[in-house]
């Protein structure tokens, strides 16, 4: 798998990976460009991932743009958050200036956001961020065929995994190669906002990962479960690079300019000793890691994924903390890198000859070579005191505050063999000066203006009373046979209109069993559903190949359609021309109505995205303005959900493995439970997905809106409510479902309404 070395020796060639470093502020962006970044990402004032960054403010951004490009770097911006619908008008003003100013890229998670900007702002290139949850070539593909030309795949992924994508979607791929690690698949993660009001999704992770646990059963020691440690790979530079990895990410944007300079300066050392003398080993240096441990690295460190699915090596386990950063490695730092910014060298040429205009020229002496000229009025001859070189030349080298830093300047003086000298009064010999800087800055910051574009009206509140009022039917998801059963028993209620199945249930041992359980709900008007798992990979277990076996599976138990995760999964549907239903879970996020347009662009020949679902971020209110607007401009059927165990986490990490040891059963269709006790008390409960070797970290409680469900009907807005049974037993199920189909009274006293009034920062 990957690319063959002829590919990638010619890819090396022709283009050198990219270092990209972390920029919380001014002083960070220019610190790590002294330090040998080729691009720096930042943040605004709104959008951004790291809300308690320090960001940029406007001004600030296009200052580091010009600064970027006189130095011949990139700037990208984070606008990679989910952006609500009443939020939405706001994302034109605020992207206009820097795509003006020629802002190299943006990242991007919300699928709304990143249709605008690839129809509003063309030459702004479009990188999909790691929130985004890209796991394989499908997903990757799609989101090429969509505007973007760059991947941040989830961290997640092997080296083979990562050099498929850049292969065989032949896009960009940038990859984290140092900083901190999320425990969870960056976009999948709803604990922070399940606990608080902080979403990972909004840039204001309360880091619920960091705390200990108690797992049940271990004599109430306390530890650090799910607190992977800081990501190290300087040691498989050489390898990244010839894997054909785009650009090298550092994490960091919350952290100090002295890390964001350091650990630049060393991946630069190595990544340039590598294309230096590529067929050598470099080894790095004792002295050269123990300064990078230096730098606001958590205790321990890994080399990530690239070689290997998990690990207790990984996890902290002991203590999350950082360790101390040097104060002396900060100051050397601090004084090699930081508290100025690089000037461009120029020479810089003055012709004064009598008679003739005054001509001042500014060569640059990179290798663009870019010459500037500026004239002025007519050289007089001096009628008393002559200037001299010296003193011209001393005038014309104060550059001040300008990019540019003046190296040789030749001052000529020709008062045509008169021996009068010439004279130039000294303003006017600094207006000159000053007049060059500009037009050399103008010139290489010439950039065509973008028009401006119409921003379109936000059209919710006044399509509103236009949309045709609905009933919803009630749709459950089952997770075991036990729990199918127990549906078995309300069907004849006629409130049930469609069963989702769990993928697991149809692949494993009990396959059969489960088709005559389906046959008999079908039998009875009922419509099925295949659920797929929540990640799906090309690892050791080909999942692409179990969505291929599941239609087969949906041919033969006329089964109608797929529950679709994530965007892999919508990236294999869409390129194999899956012709069932298909339905979008809340993880294909739908915050605003543009999402649903780029969604609709998926379509190729016969397949389409038939429903979506309403994430669970969202107000009530949210998920009316969000529902209200997509079905302005589409009837596309919506599901909000009543009942459920959130998933609060989805992780490559198994706590299992972390805690006891493996089951041994990869790639099997096996699960198994653990409960992890936080600081309250609160018993949480872990799944293993075995088959494709992930775990679920379930919300405490579930979520329950039976006491919401009339205000809900009234709005009369969406088409489907659903329930869903992931880790009840088959009696907690029929109490569910007492409630929501007969109408009982919810008798469970521990239970949330989760954000149905509580919205996320």
């Amino acid at each position: 798998m990957g690319l063959s070395f002829e590919t990638a020796f010619n890819y090396i060639i022709m283009k050198k990976v990219e270092l990209l470093a972390p920029a919380g502020g001014y002083e960070t962006m220019v610190g790590a460009f002294n330090a040998g970044a080729d691009a720096v990402y930042l943040g605004g004032s709104k959008f951004g991932a790291r809300a308690y960054a320090d960001n940029f403010d406007e001004a600030q951004v296009l200052d580091a743009i010009s600064y970027a490009h006189l130095h011949h770097k990139k700037i990208y911006m984070t606008v990679n958050t989910l952006v609500k619908e009443r939020e939405f008008s706001e994302v034109y003003d605020f992207m206009l200036p820097y795509a003006e100013k020629n802002l190299d890229g943006v990242i991007v998670q919300d699928l709304g956001v990143m249709k605008f900007l690839r129809d509003e702002f063309p030459n702004v290139e479009i990188h999909a961020s790691t929130q985004q949850t890209v796991t394989g070539v499908y997903g990757a593909k799609l989101l090429k065929d969509l505007g973007c030309c760059r991947v941040v795949p989830a961290r997640e992924l092997s080296l083979p995994e990562m050099q498929a994508i850049r292969e065989k979607a032949d896009i960009e791929v940038e990859a984290f190669i140092h900083g901190a690690m999320c425990y969870c698949y960056s976009g999948a993660c709803l604990f922070s906002s399940m606990v608080g009001t902080r979403s990972g999704n909004r840039g204001r992770c309360a880091q619920p990962c960091r705390l200990p646990y108690k797992m049940a059963g271990s004599n109430g020691k306390e530890e650090y479960p799910i607190s992977l440690k800081d990501m190290c790979t300087i040691d498989l530079v050489p390898e990244l690079i010839r894997a054909g990895i785009d650009s090298f990410k550092i994490e960091g944007r919350m952290k100090k300019p002295e890390y964001a300079a350091g650990v630049t300066s060393l991946y630069r050392k190595y990544i340039d000793l590598y294309y230096k003398e590529p067929d050598k080993e470099h080894r790095v240096s004792k002295e050269d890691m123990d300064i990078l441990k230096a730098l606001y690295l958590r205790t321990g460190i890994s080399d990530g994924y690239y070689h290997r699915h998990n690990g207790r090596e990984m996890v902290t386990v002991s203590s999350p903390a950082y360790n101390g950063t040097s104060e002396e490695v900060s100051k050397k730092i601090k004084e090699k890198y930081l508290g100025y910014e690089k000037k461009i060298k120029c020479d810089i040429y003055c012709d004064l000859t009598v008679g003739d205009s005054a001509k001042l020229t500014m060569l640059l002496k990179d290798d663009s070579g870019v010459v500037c000229e500026v004239t002025g009025k007519e050289v007089q001859a001096a009628s008393n005191r002559p200037m001299d070189a010296q003193n011209i030349e001393k005038q014309l080298r104060k550059l001040g505050n300008t990019p540019f830093e003046a190296d040789e300047v030749v001052v000529t003086i020709n008062d045509n063999g008169e021996g009068t000298g010439i004279f130039i009064p000294v303003g006017e010999l600094n207006e000159y000066r000053r007049s060059l800087c500009e037009k050399m800055l103008e010139l290489l910051l010439d950039s065509s203006k973008i028009e401006k574009q119409d921003k379109a009206d936000n059209e919710a509140a006044q399509v509103s009373s236009r949309v045709q009022k609905r009933k919803a039917d009630i749709h459950v998801l089952v997770s075991s046979k036990n729990q199918l059963n127990a549906v078995l028993g309300y069907l004849d209620d006629k409130k049930i209109g469609r069963i989702y199945v769990d993928s697991d249930m149809l692949l494993g041992a009990e396959k059969d069993s489960v088709s005559k359980l389906l046959k008999e709900a079908r039998d009875k008007g009922v419509e099925i559903i295949a659920a797929l798992p929540y990640v799906t990979r090309e690892e050791k277990n080909d999942g692409s190949a179990d969505i291929l076996n599941l239609i087969n599976i949906c041919l033969e138990f006329d089964i109608s359609g797929i529950l679709v995760r994530n965007l892999e999964q919508l990236g294999y549907l869409r390129d194999n021309i899956y012709l069932g239903k298909v339905i979008c879970d809340y993880g294909v996020y739908v915050w605003n109505a543009e999402s649903y347009k780029l969604i609709t662009e998926c379509a190729k020949g016969g397949f389409s995205v038939d429903e979506i679902s309403v994430p669970y971020e969202l107000t009530i209110h949210e998920a009316k303005d969000v529902t209200v607007a997509v079905k302005s401009i589409s009837d596309v059927p919506v599901t909000y959900n009543l009942y459920g165990h959130v998933p609060m986490m989805i992780s490559a990490g198994c706590v299992k493995k972390t805690t006891d040891k493996c089951s041994g059963k990869n790639g099997s269709v096996h699960s198994e439970k653990m409960h992890m006790i936080d600081r309250m008390g609160n018993d949480i409960t872990v799944t293993t997905n075995c088959r494709n070797c992930y775990n679920v970290i379930w919300n405490t409680d579930p979520t329950v809106l039976f006491g919401k469900k009339k205000s809900i009907d009234d709005m009369g807005i969406f088409d489907h409510y659903r329930l869903d049974f992931t880790i009840e037993n088959e009696n907690d199920t029929k109490d569910v479902l007492e409630s929501f189909i007969r109408d009982k009274a919810f008798e469970k006293k521990n239970y949330t309404t989760g954000h149905y009034k509580r919205g996320v920062e």
